[in-house]
């Protein structure tokens, strides 16, 4: 095994090299963080995007993945394809020092342009190369610099923070205690410590979960090399009805305007329901039957003709 194999985010079935072949189409299922993840991102709507993922042209082969590596990221998995280790991944990231790493298990995306041209198959390799060349919540300063994932945060995610950090000389920090403050949206702290990635040589890693929406602010230091960053990771609310809160009469007035509507206050109640016992009662709904239009009534002429006609035979007549 060549060292450029511990690159790969995934571990490859070695009983077979030459990959899986398929005799109906396989298709590329998202997963919970590929769902709201950039690079699979084809509409601002999840729901929606989901839903271009499931109409994409499949695929007839596939590499033969046995699990991905731990410390990646799984986008997408076979539809179809299951091991001992759950559905087998198609398209998996993976940060590996300083830079990443994409890998895709199928050589069928060119299908993808199938009726639409490039709408897809181009958006998706733009958002490659643009994912690969920057990444959009990369925070830094002289030394040190600090990314996370996922991208797109919500309440109950977990946040996993990696960090490049250098010594005062400009190298590589090989050790020493790297650290972060986490400030939440409503003033609560909490201090986590990074550790060292085997091999990332000066990338330190952590995590820690959402537990509310809003800007939280994050302080990383490394007194060693006297190092100290600060950004800030925003997290999407949860919208909830608030109680309490007054209605917008304006929008309700105008509701109702439009459907022919009355709008009243909690006050007016009991004037409304005199206002609907006195409405004069519905107007009796009149349904016409066309008998000569229905079939029924043609097969029900053809049934007497016929008992007429075989009860004269019957009877001798001509």
């Amino acid at each position: 095994m060549d060292a450029s194999s511990h690159l790969i985010p995934v571990v490859f079935d070695t009983s077979k090299p030459e990959g899986i072949g398929l005799q109906n189409e396989g298709m590329i299922t998202l997963s919970t963080l590929g769902r709201r993840h950039l690079l699979t991102r084809f509409d601002a709507d999840e729901m929606r995007n989901d839903e271009i993922w499931k109409q994409l042209p499949g695929f007839f082969w596939s590499a033969a993945v046995e699990r991905s590596r731990p410390g990646s990221e799984v986008l997408a998995v076979h539809s179809a394809l299951r091991n001992s280790y759950g559905r087998m991944p198609v398209l998996v990231t993976r940060n590996a020092g300083n830079g990443k790493v994409l890998f895709m298990g199928t050589d069928s995306a060119w299908r993808w342009r199938r009726g639409v041209e490039d709408k897809y198959h181009y958006r998706f390799w733009s958002q490659v190369v643009r994912w690969m060349a920057h990444n959009r919540h990369l925070s830094q300063k002289e030394g040190i610099r600090l990314t996370f994932s996922p991208e797109s945060p919500q309440i109950g995610d977990t946040v996993y923070l990696q960090s490049t950090v250098l010594d005062a000389a400009g190298f590589p920090l090989e050790d020493g205690l790297v650290t972060a403050t986490v400030a939440a949206p409503s003033g609560r702290t909490e201090q986590i410590q990074f550790a060292p990635v085997e091999g990332g040589w000066g990338v330190f890693k952590s995590s820690f979960a959402i537990q509310e929406g809003g800007k939280y602010k994050i302080t990383v230091r490394s007194e060693k090399s006297a190092r100290v960053l600060q950004t800030e990771l925003p997290v999407a609310e949860t919208i909830h009805e608030r109680i309490g809160q007054p209605v917008n009469r304006e929008i309700l007035q105008e509701i109702a305007g439009l459907t022919g509507g009355t709008n009243v206050s909690t006050d007016g109640l009991s004037e409304l329901v005199k206002q609907i016992s006195v409405l004069p009662e519905p107007a009796p709904l009149e349904r016409r039957i066309r008998l000569w239009s229905s079939p029924w009534w043609g097969g029900l002429l053809l049934g007497l003709l016929t008992a007429y006609w075989i009860g004269r035979k019957a009877a001798g007549l001509v």
